[in-house]
């Protein structure tokens, strides 16, 4: 029965239902329905989260029920082209090497030459222009999401 309920979904999905009336449909809560679509189901920009909110506040069954195109769709497409979710790089064999150096054991205090090499990864992975800085935090940062993906690499 659970393979039948992700087969819907994705059906579903792919014909440019979104994932709150996916879960209407099938009765099934939306985590489910968003478990089931993994990064399908994810926001691709600004438009899609704005999408998201008009529906969840009821805004857009509003407007569906006063006009037949109101250029939503358009709307979304274009925000989601200018601002789009932050996509993720994979982590290379070599900067996967080098985190798992620096977390066993993570080191309390960090050189500036190695915080170069984790700002270059940071970057790579998530397309960022972060620069070396002397602020501790900020490294604290970096390091605390650069674990995150490390730690989700050793999986």
């Amino acid at each position: 029965m659970k393979e039948s309920v992700n087969v819907k979904v994705f059906e579903l999905f792919d014909q440019g239902v979104k994932p709150g009336k996916i879960a209407q449909k099938l009765r099934i809560k939306k985590t489910v329905v968003m478990d089931i679509l993994g990064e399908a189901g994810k926001a691709e920009g600004l438009g899609d989260i704005i999408a998201n909110v008009t529906e969840v506040t009821g805004i857009a069954a509003v407007v569906e029920a006063i006009t037949d195109d109101c250029g939503c769709k358009a709307r979304a497409k274009a925000l989601n082209k200018l601002f789009p979710t932050r996509k993720l790089n994979d982590l290379s064999n070599e900067a996967y090497d080098f985190l798992d150096g620096f977390f066993n054991p993570r080191p309390s205090s960090v050189n500036s030459k190695t915080q170069k090499k984790l700002i270059d990864i940071y970057n790579d992975v998530f397309n960022a222009k972060r620069k070396v800085s002397g602020c501790g935090p900020c490294v604290a940062v970096v390091a605390d999401e650069l674990y995150k993906i490390y730690d989700a690499a050793k999986k």
